[in-house]
C-alpha cells in the first residue's frame, strides 16, 4: 500500500471508530461533567484514567488533549501492574518493548531501537528524570523509590525532547518536596523459585519522606532504594547459588521559595547497583563453541551458567551521581513561566562478559573464547532555558534552547588475565580506550492555537547542532578527518478537532533525529550516519463519565537505521539503509462497579520490515572450536529484530471497604509478547510469551499500614529479553523466573 492510501486508509478508519466513539460519549456523558483529576487522584479512587494530568507538551495537560499517543502511569499503577523497574513496563503500554543487550537498556517503541554499545551512542528512546536527560545506557534500568508518574511518549519528539528521540521518550517524574510533612515507606520479601531456578529472596526497602525545613519557604525530601537478592542463577561449574544482586539508590531534594513567583529546586542523587544477572547469558538450545573443547562445561538449562569469571557468570557494576538545580519564575498571568535546569551526572560503568557463555579454560587460552571487561564511564553537563507562556487569547507558546556536552568513554580490556579465584589480574594482551566528545546545542518552539471552540492547531520546530570528535590509545584522533558535525530541522504539525467535549480526533506528522555515531572501540573511520524518522499518526481519544479510551494508527519512513554487530572479536558499526513500519495501538479503561475497574492494551504492528538491508552480519550454524562462520545477510524485506507483532495486556483492580471498616484491594494483569528475534537468520528467537502479575492487599480500619501478597511471572514463563550475539555462541539472557512475595507499606 502506498502511504498516501495507507494514511487515507488509516484516517478513515480511526475517524469511523472515532464517530461512533463520540456517539457513545454523548449518550453516556449526560451525568453533570467529570472534572479533572491528578493522576494520584485518578489512581487513589480507583477510578479510570482519562483525565490524567501529563507535561508531554512541556506544559501541564490533560491526557487526552494531547495529540501524541501517551501511557501515563502513577506509582500506584505501577506497584498494581507488578512493575518494579523501568524494564517491565512493556506490560502495561502498547507498543514498547524493554529489550537490551544484555544488561545495556535498550528499549523499543514501534519497532525503532538501537543495538549500538558504542562510547556516547544513545538509545532512540530518551530518558528523562525529572527533566533531566539520561544518556548511558548501561545506567536506565532504573529503581527509583519515589515515583510520581512516569509517561511514555510514542512516535518521534524531536521538536520539544531533542536529537535523539526518534522512537519516543519516557519521563519519569519524582516526588518534589512539599509543605505538608508526608512520606512512605515499603518493605517487601519476593521468592524466586520453579523452572530449575535456585530458591531466592528478593527483599527490598524502599520509602522517601517530605516536609517543611524552615517556615513557608524551605522544604525538604529524602527517598532511599534499597535491594538485595542471593541469587536465583545455578553455577554449573560447582553448583552452586550464583547471581546475585544489590542496589542502592538515595535522593535529596530541596525546595526554596523565596515568593510566591520564583523557586529554586536543588536535586542530589547517588546509585550503586552490583548485578551478576544482567549479563548472566547461557547458550541457546547449547548452541556455544565451547562445547567442542574437553574441558568445556556447557549449561543446558535456564537459568544455569558456567564462566571462568568469579562466581561464573558475567557482571555488571554501575555507580551514579547527579546534581541539578532548577529555577523557576511565574512572570505573571498575562505572560508565563520561564525556567532554567542546569545539571551534571557522572556514571561510572563495568562489563565484565564472557561472550561464549560457557566455560573453558583452554578455549580462553587459545583466544578461540572471548572475554570482554568493558568500562564504560560518562559524564555531561546539560543547561536548558524555558518558556511556558499563559494563555494569549487562542494562543499557547513554549520556546527554549539547550546545551549538552557529554565525555564518554569506552575501554575495551580482552582477554585479561584472571587469578584463582577468576578475578581480573590485570590487563589484557588487547587494551583498547576510546573516548568521544558530544557538544550539541539546539533551539525549539512550538505554538498552540485555537482556530475554534473545536478545531485546536500545533506548530512547532527545533534546530538541532551537534559535532562528535573521538580520540584514542591507538589514533589521534576519531575518525582521522576530524570533527563530525551535524544539525537538522525537526517539525511538528497537529491538528485536534473535539467532536464532544470529551472526545477527539487527531492527526500528527512529525521528524525525528537521531546525530551520527563514531567507532570507538575499534577507532575507525567508520561512522554510522544519523538516522531519521518522518511520521504520520492519525488518532482518537475519549474520557467519558466510566470509560476512557485511545486509539492511534501510525506510519513511519525510517532511514539510515544505525546498527551494530559483533564479528566475534571486535564490533562492525554501519547503517542498515531504511525501513518502512506501521501498525495501530489502543488502551482502554472501564469503571464497571465503584469497586471494580478494568484496563486493556493493544499494539498491532503489523509491518516493521527493512526495506533496503543488504549489508547485515550474521553468524550460520554448524558451530565448531573455531566459532560459526560469519556471513553477510541481505535482509531487505524482512522484518526488523526485537519487533513483536503484536503485545498487549488485560488488567483487573478491585477495591472495597468491608462492614468493619477494614479495607481489601485485588488487582491481577495478563501481559502477552508475540515472537521476536534477536539476529537476521530468526535463529535466536523468544516465543510468544505471557506473563501474570498480582497483588492482593489488607488495609485495617483506621489504619496507615497496607500489607499485601504479590506475584510476578505467576505462571512461570522461561523468556529472554536481552541476547549476546557473536560467532562464539547464541546466548540470551533470561528474565527472573516466578516470585511470589509479601509487602507491608506504611503512608504517613
Amino acid at each position: 500500500m502506498t502511504r498516501s492510501g495507507w494514511v487515507s486508509y488509516a484516517s478513515g478508519a480511526v475517524l469511523a471508530f472515532a464517530l461512533s466513539g463520540a456517539a457513545f460519549a454523548e449518550t453516556a456523558a449526560a451525568p453533570a461533567p467529570q472534572q479533572t483529576r491528578s493522576a494520584d487522584q485518578t489512581a487513589d479512587q480507583g477510578a479510570v484514567v482519562g483525565d490524567v494530568i501529563v507535561t508531554a507538551l512541556r506544559r501541564e495537560e490533560r491526557l487526552r488533549d494531547v495529540p501524541v499517543s501517551i501511557t501515563a502511569v502513577t506509582s500506584g499503577g505501577l506497584e498494581r501492574a507488578g512493575i518494579s523497574n523501568l524494564r517491565d513496563l512493556g506490560n502495561i503500554t502498547p507498543g514498547l518493548v524493554f529489550t537490551g543487550q544484555a544488561g545495556l537498556a535498550s528499549p523499543t517503541i514501534r519497532g525503532i531501537q538501537s543495538t549500538l554499545g558504542q562510547a556516547g551512542a544513545e538509545t532512540p528512546t530518551s530518558i528523562y528524570l525529572d527533566g533531566v536527560y539520561q544518556p548511558n545506557i548501561a545506567a536506565n534500568i532504573m529503581d527509583i523509590a519515589d515515583i510520581e508518574q512516569v509517561e511514555v511518549l510514542k512516535g518521534p519528539q524531536g521538536t520539544l525532547f531533542g536529537r535523539n528521540a526518534t522512537a519516543g521518550a519516557i519521563n519519569i517524574r519524582t516526588i518534589n518536596p512539599s509543605f505538608d510533612m508526608r512520606g512512605e515507606a515499603t518493605i517487601s520479601d519476593g521468592i524466586y523459585f520453579g523452572g530449575g531456578a535456585k530458591t531466592s529472596h528478593d527483599v527490598i526497602a524502599k520509602g522517601y519522606v517530605t516536609g517543611p525545613l524552615a517556615g513557608d519557604w524551605l522544604a525538604g525530601s529524602l527517598s532511599g532504594y534499597y535491594e538485595y537478592v542471593p541469587g536465583y542463577l545455578t553455577n554449573d561449574i560447582n553448583g552452586g547459588r550464583t547471581g546475585k544482586i544489590e542496589k542502592y539508590v538515595v535522593r535529596g531534594k530541596l525546595l526554596i521559595k523565596p515568593s510566591d513567583t520564583f523557586s529554586i529546586l536543588l536535586t542530589g542523587l547517588y546509585a550503586h547497583r552490583n548485578d551478576e544477572t544482567a549479563f548472566g547469558s547461557q547458550p541457546l538450545n547449547g548452541n556455544t563453541n565451547i562445547a567442542f573443547f574437553p574441558d568445556g562445561v556447557v549449561p543446558t538449562k535456564i537459568w544455569h551458567v558456567a564462566s571462568p569469571l568469579r562466581h561464573g557468570v558475567g557482571q555488571l557494576y554501575v555507580t551514579q551521581k547527579s546534581a541539578s538545580v532548577k529555577l523557576k519564575w511565574d512572570a505573571g498571568p498575562d505572560v508565563g513561566e520561564f525556567s532554567s535546569l542546569t545539571s551534571y551526572l557522572d556514571v561510572a560503568a563495568q562489563l565484565i562478559v564472557p561472550i561464549a557463555a560457557a566455560h573453558s579454560p583452554t578455549c580462553v587460552s587459545t583466544f578461540k573464547c572471548i572475554i570482554y571487561d568493558d568500562v564504560y564511564p560518562s559524564k555531561t553537563f546539560q543547561q536548558e532555558v524555558n518558556f511556558t507562556s499563559a494563555k494569549w487569547g487562542r494562543l499557547n507558546l513554549v520556546a527554549g534552547a539547550i546545551y549538552y556536552h557529554d565525555h564518554a568513554t569506552i575501554v575495551s580490556d580482552i582477554n585479561p588475565p584472571l587469578d584463582a579465584n577468576g578475578d581480573l589480574a590485570g590487563p589484557g594482551p588487547v587494551y583498547l580506550v576510546g573516548i568521544v566528545n558530544t557538544n550539541a546545542i539546539a533551539g525549539f518552539g512550538e505554538a498552540s492555537y485555537d482556530m475554534t471552540d473545536r478545531l485546536h492547531l500545533i506548530a512547532g520546530l527545533r534546530y538541532s547542532r551537534e559535532k562528535r570528535l573521538g580520540h584514542g590509545n591507538i589514533v589521534a584522533r576519531i575518525p582521522s578527518t576530524g570533527a563530525v558535525t551535524n544539525s537538522a530541522w525537526t517539525p511538528r504539525l497537529s491538528a485536534r478537532y473535539d467532536l464532544t467535549d470529551r472526545s477527539n480526533v487527531y492527526f500528527t506528522y512529525s521528524k525525528g533525529f537521531k546525530s551520527a555515531v563514531l567507532d570507538s572501540i575499534n577507532q575507525t573511520d567508520h561512522v554510522a550516519s544519523p538516522e531519521k524518522v518522518t511520521s504520520y499518526e492519525v488518532g482518537v481519544k475519549a474520557s467519558l463519565q466510566n470509560l476512557s479510551f485511545n486509539v492511534a494508527a501510525y506510519y513511519y519512513d525510517y532511514r539510515n537505521l544505525q546498527v551494530q554487530f559483533f564479528d566475534g572479536v571486535t564490533t562492525i558499526l554501519t547503517n542498515a539503509a531504511n525501513a518502512k513500519i506501521y501498525g495501530v495501538e489502543g488502551d482502554a479503561a472501564y469503571q464497571i462497579t465503584p469497586d471494580l475497574s478494568i484496563q486493556a492494551t493493544g499494539s498491532w504492528l503489523a509491518h516493521a520490515n527493512y526495506s533496503d538491508f543488504k549489508g547485515g552480519v550474521a553468524f550460520v550454524l554448524p558451530n565448531s572450536a573455531d566459532g560459526m562462520q560469519q556471513v553477510v545477510v541481505d535482509a531487505s524485506g524482512e522484518r526488523m529484530v526485537k519487533t513483536p507483532k503484536f503485545t498487549g495486556s488485560v488488567s483487573l483492580n478491585y477495591s472495597t471497604e468491608l462492614a468493619n471498616g477494614h479495607r481489601i484491594d485485588a488487582s491481577a494483569t495478563y501481559a502477552y509478547v508475540s515472537a521476536y528475534y534477536f539476529d537476521l537468520l530468526k535463529r535466536v528467537d523468544t516465543h510468544g510469551y505471557g506473563t501474570v502479575n498480582g497483588n492482593i492487599g489488607f488495609t485495617p480500619d483506621g489504619s496507615r499500614m497496607r500489607f499485601s501478597i504479590f506475584a510476578k511471572n505467576l505462571t512461570g514463563e522461561k523468556y529472554f529479553t536481552g541476547a549476546l550475539l557473536g560467532n562464539q555462541a547464541d546466548a540470551p539472557v533470561y528474565a527472573p523466573p516466578r516470585q511470589i512475595g509479601v509487602a507491608a507499606n506504611l503512608k504517613f
